[in-house]
């Protein structure tokens, strides 16, 4: 069982996320923004933080540096549905953690993501050669069905 922070503002996305993780037997936070997502993190130990890399306020990379700095094992997992941040390398922030990766997978293989990240297992093959290789730590929204809505945590 993985300690998950989640930070996505997108309600559909978040509900899919937290609905997943939390069947999968994870112990699962979630926040809509990213200054509550780091004063979450800064007050407790985490093993995967799922961002997205676009939200208001302060960004997805800022905030997964700071939450490095408190917690360097943390394991980070960039969301995000523009591909062009993923795929424009050239004009990611220099405050960017690294790496960023840009070979998308889908967000009904998050939880062989996290078990993979927790040293729990391996990565399921795709039968596409462009999606073969399992180092990508970005997801773009892919799903068919909308689960039900996931309380928030959020700290004052």
């Amino acid at each position: 069982m993985a300690r998950i922070l989640i930070a996505e503002h997108n309600t559909t996305t978040a509900a899919y996320l937290y609905s997943a993780l939390k069947k999968a037997g994870n112990s699962v936070e979630l926040v809509d923004n990213c200054l509550d997502a780091w004063r979450v993190s800064s007050k407790d130990l985490f093993d995967v933080l799922l961002v997205n890399v676009v939200m208001p306020g302060i960004d997805g990379f800022v905030l997964a540096q700071k939450a490095l700095q408190d917690n360097p094992g943390l394991q980070v997992i960039f969301l995000t549905g523009f591909a062009g941040v993923a795929m424009d390398t050239s004009a990611t922030p220099a405050y960017a953690p690294a790496p960023v990766t840009t070979r998308p997978f889908h967000l009904k293989e998050i939880v062989s993501r996290v078990r993979y990240m927790m040293g729990q297992g391996s990565l399921p093959q795709r039968a596409s050669a462009s999606h073969s290789a399992p180092s990508s730590n970005i997801i773009y929204p892919d799903f068919a069905h909308k689960p039900a809505t996931p309380q928030h945590h959020a700290q004052q």
